[in-house]
């Protein structure tokens, strides 16, 4: 709307400005019409080339021009910047979301926090490529959000584990702030980390990790989960789908995610990188 009343002004005001020029400078002596022309000419143009190019600098454009202000926007986020970077269809898949959620008159950092869920897959199918200490990372900021929203609501607990949709106004009051900004921070570190993990670079600080050990780990887990809050619910959060409709009680499920979460980052690095990624993922 603002651009469009800026285009519509573009010859009334530059005219003005340069009758108001013209008639500033003139003087009283008479001057013929070919004098006249060539002294409102000049200035219009000058003016022209100074409108037009004060009304399409960035500056002005972000409070003319509402599409180029939602992308300069996305394109300063860091989320959005490193997917734009290292991920070219995870970023088309986040870009489309986003352009929709403000397109309905979202604020940005609403919209990301809409995309949680799309990002937490995202993130989920690209850890696999990225380092130990990413991988801890991001089981630490899986643990610390199931942790806060069990204190608040474990079945909202268990829809959030079980990678379940939740309507807009249950995301947009879920998660606290700086949990919103720790698993933002953790998506960069995922697709950084990957990146360099798809292009073969070396991490420094990686731990061998012996596979059969890891299986055991689990095993070790699981039993100790059993004890703890029975075997139907050990056996329930040990595998990788769970159901919308839990057979026991989310409270207890969430508490037993936690604690399987929990005690697979104790272990040394380079297995609780492989244990946290065979959950996850």
């Amino acid at each position: 709307m603002m651009a469009a009343l800026l285009n519509l002004l573009f010859m009334p005001v530059c005219a003005a400005l340069s009758g108001l020029f013209l008639w500033a400078t003139a003087g009283q002596e008479p001057k013929d019409d070919r004098e006249l022309y060539r002294g409102f000419i000049w200035p219009l143009a000058a003016f022209m080339l100074l409108y037009s190019g004060s009304v399409n600098t960035d500056a002005v454009r972000m409070y003319t021009d509402p599409v180029f202000r939602m992308q300069a926007e996305m394109d300063a986020h860091p989320v959005y910047a490193a997917l734009k970077l290292t991920a070219p269809d995870d970023h088309k898949a986040l870009h489309e979301f986003l352009e929709g959620q403000m397109s309905q008159g979202l604020a940005l950092p609403e919209a990301f926090v809409q995309a949680r869920p799309l990002l937490t897959r995202l993130a989920n199918e690209r850890m696999r490529f990225a380092d130990q200490k990413t991988r801890i990372q991001w089981g630490q900021v899986t643990v610390d959000t199931l942790r806060e929203l069990q204190s608040r609501d474990p079945e909202l607990c268990y829809r959030v584990m079980s990678s379940q949709s939740l309507d807009p106004q249950t995301l947009a009051s879920a998660f606290s702030v700086g949990n919103a900004n720790a698993f933002q921070q953790a998506v960069v570190s995922v697709y950084e980390s990957a990146d360099k993990g798809m292009r073969h670079e070396r991490t420094p600080g990686d731990q061998p990790a012996d596979f059969n050990e890891a299986a055991r780990a689990f095993s070790a887990i699981r039993d100790d989960l059993a004890q703890q809050f029975g075997q139907p619910v050990s056996r329930q959060v040990s595998s990788k789908k769970l159901p919308e409709q839990p057979s026991e009680p989310a409270e207890q499920l969430c508490a037993a995610r936690i604690a399987q979460l929990d005690a697979m980052l104790a272990r040394p690095q380079g297995m609780a990188a492989m244990l946290v990624d065979s959950i996850l993922r």
